[in-house]
């Protein structure tokens, strides 16, 4: 049975569940692009969580692989506007509109981020 996104920035499509590949190990505060299906996802640790979201700030679309990230947010140096990376919500503008997020697991060693499901038409 498939799963389904829900939420205000989701997408009605089942999820599947990708491998991310990473060019190396993150420690706390590490991030990295990854491209995972048709999508640059940003892969970000702190204190061995793992977060994935979309990988640009939702105010000018600048790049979030090198902003700081500090406690649970990403900070877009940009403008000032910062994203806790747990659910994707701006906490300070000028961004009023959250990044996408995607839940992560790691199985055996690995991680996998689940995103919609691309070989499946949207409804």
């Amino acid at each position: 049975m498939p799963v389904w996104r829900s939420g205000p920035h989701s997408e009605s499509k089942p999820l599947a569940w990708y491998r991310i590949v990473l060019s190396a190990p993150l420690r706390s505060g590490d991030k990295q692009v990854c491209q995972v299906a048709d999508r640059e996802v940003l892969v970000s640790c702190v204190e061995d969580r793992y977060f994935a979201t979309s990988s640009r700030c939702t105010h000018a679309a600048w790049p979030l692989v090198g902003e700081p990230i500090l406690g649970m947010e990403i900070v877009c140096t940009l403008h000032g506007a910062r994203f806790d990376l747990r659910d994707g919500c701006p906490s300070s503008g000028p961004a009023s509109k959250p990044l996408d997020t995607y839940a992560v697991e790691r199985r055996d060693g690995e991680l996998f981020v689940s995103l919609p499901d691309m070989s499946v038409p949207a409804t």
